[in-house]
């Protein structure tokens, strides 16, 4: 089963505003689901601890423009709701014990092959969307191996 359009969009609004892992967003999308998180985010009427990850980039939608972006390069977001979402591996970072950790609220993925059996015996490379110049370098020469 593939997640609604809304529902995409939500989580790519979601995405976009919060630095992962945003564990005070993701308790809200677990309570009220990513559609009316994303609402609430947007007209700012969300706890402090959530306004204190959304504060800054709430204002922003370019959640359409970054699905369009990613369909085009080959690329799709791929939220929970998906059946492809591979829960295991996620639920081992969420179940953790670390209260600043949480499970992203979607994922990036390149190409069009499932995911839960490519993520079996795999290592994940993960960062910000607004990382240093050291940090990407670093991600470009461990993804080259």
């Amino acid at each position: 089963m593939r997640a609604s359009d809304d529902v995409r969009l939500a989580r790519a609004y979601l995405c976009g505003v919060a630095e992962p892992p945003a564990p005070a967003l993701a308790a809200l999308v677990a309570v009220l689901g990513p559609q009316e998180a994303a609402a609430r985010v947007r007209r700012g009427q969300v706890p402090r601890r959530v306004a204190k990850e959304t504060g800054a980039r709430c204002g922003r939608e370019l959640a359409g423009q970054r699905l369009r972006a990613a369909e085009a390069v080959g690329a799709r977001l791929l939220v929970p709701e998906d059946d492809d979402w591979p829960l295991a591996a996620l639920l081992a970072c969420a179940r953790s014990g670390y209260p600043h950790l949480a499970a992203p609220l979607a994922l990036w993925v390149r190409g069009t092959k499932p995911l839960v059996p490519l993520t079996e015996r795999s290592v994940a490379v993960v960062g910000s969307s607004a990382c240093t110049g050291y940090g990407s370098h670093v991600a470009g020469s461990l993804g080259l191996r």
